[in-house]
């Protein structure tokens, strides 16, 4: 009898569950409007990410540092052949860096790729796009959170990989050094 690692015993569990869900037919007969949604923590914190945002999902990528003006940026790890920037998730919702290793890696644009770091990772989430709602704005350091959605357990807040881009983009180009003459 062979043993299956947690890891790939948690990956064929995701995948099942994905498959599931994909195959079940919608209860009233007719097609819904559905969102599919990773379901992750940050900080303690439940948020989610919408699959259709991402390229895709690493684990476990040994990640770079080096010197660089903007905080959030973690440093690099070598994902499908390519260096690609890895900033902290957490840093640029307003936490502070988690002090645990992030061990998953949301893979993001395809073109100019970039990760996000996060340590927890819950599972696959589809809901009616009827349960999406708009947040409101109070919190200004969750600027990147436009909508939250009510998940049969708890309301999660969705991360907008586009509004992400454009603060890591506006933040690296801030931070450039001029070049001198």
């Amino acid at each position: 009898m062979t043993s299956v690692s947690p890891i790939a015993a948690k990956a064929a569990e995701l995948r099942s569950v994905f498959d599931h869900a994909r195959a079940a037919p919608f209860p009233s007969g007719e097609e819904e409007q559905t969102e599919d949604l990773l379901a992750i923590r940050v900080s303690r914190d439940a948020y989610a990410i919408r699959v259709t945002e991402i390229s895709g999902l690493a684990t476990d990528r040994k990640v770079v540092t080096f010197p660089s003006p903007v905080a959030e940026l973690l440093g690099v790890a070598g994902i499908r052949g390519a260096l690609v920037p890895v900033y902290s998730l957490a840093a640029l919702l307003g936490y502070a860096v988690e002090t645990e290793q992030a061990r998953w890696l949301a893979l993001c644009g395809t073109e100019e790729t970039f990760a996000l770091a996060f340590c927890d990772f819950e599972g696959y989430v589809r809901v009616r796009t009827a349960q999406l709602y708009s947040a409101e704005q109070n919190d200004v350091a969750r600027v990147h959170v436009t909508q939250v959605a009510r998940t049969t357990d708890l309301v999660r807040a969705v991360v907008s990989i586009p509004l992400l881009r454009e603060a890591i983009q506006e933040r690296c180009r801030n931070n450039s050094v001029p070049k001198e003459r």
